[in-house]
């Protein structure tokens, strides 16, 4: 069990240490709210983190069953990367008008399960991760494993959302400097993770 527990920690922390939409917007609502703000962003986050780990071997299992779901599930992340790149930029010219918040005090814990939902990468990665560790023989398929497991790595993006807290609260007026192309810079990075998609799909 603790091993599954570590193993499930580990393999979260490090999939989610490089800058993704979850790391960059968890600072941006360090620096526009607060600490207690952000907290409720990772929180939010991390439940939905538990459920994408078990979605994660449904999909492997359909996918055995019928490979053609893998097209059609990459087709949707292209369509969703495309709506948040469009929805950004469209962030980023309304905030020209009038200054806009990531989220709110009260409503940070709903917009990280929203976030972290859209997150498309997520449940390949934990797919990857799942069949990569159990072709090793370091995890077992039962269900009371696979529960201590996803709970690893749900404290596991607690854990990195959090260290992201800590750097940013040490270079703070660097960062805040930074995030005055928050919009910008997430519409380029979901733009981009759209157009790489489509032309590994496609070409």
């Amino acid at each position: 069990m603790l091993t599954h527990f570590i193993l499930g920690f580990i393999t979260s922390y490090l999939g989610f240490t490089p800058p993704s939409m979850l790391n960059l917007t968890v600072g941006k609502i360090f620096i526009d709210e607060n600490k207690k703000a952000a907290r409720r962003f990772i929180f939010g986050a991390a439940i939905v983190v538990f459920f994408q780990f078990l979605s994660s071997i449904v999909v492997i299992s359909l996918i055995h069953k019928n490979p053609d779901i893998l097209f059609w599930i990459k087709n949707i992340a292209i369509l969703v990367f495309i709506y948040l790149s469009f929805f950004y930029l469209n962030k980023e010219f309304s905030s020209k008008k009038k200054i806009q918040q990531v989220c709110s005090q009260e409503n940070c814990f709903s917009y990280g399960i929203k976030l972290s939902f859209i997150n498309m990468f997520a449940i390949p990665f934990f797919a990857l991760m799942y069949s990569f560790l159990a072709n090793k023989g370091l995890i077992l398929d039962a269900y009371s494993y696979l529960l201590v497991f996803a709970f690893g790595t749900s404290l596991g993006v607690i854990a990195v959302l959090s260290s992201y807290i800590l750097l940013i609260k040490k270079m703070e007026n660097r960062v805040s400097k930074v995030m005055v192309f928050f919009n910008p810079l997430m519409s380029a990075i979901t733009g981009f993770l759209a157009v790489l998609t489509i032309i590994k799909l496609y070409f």
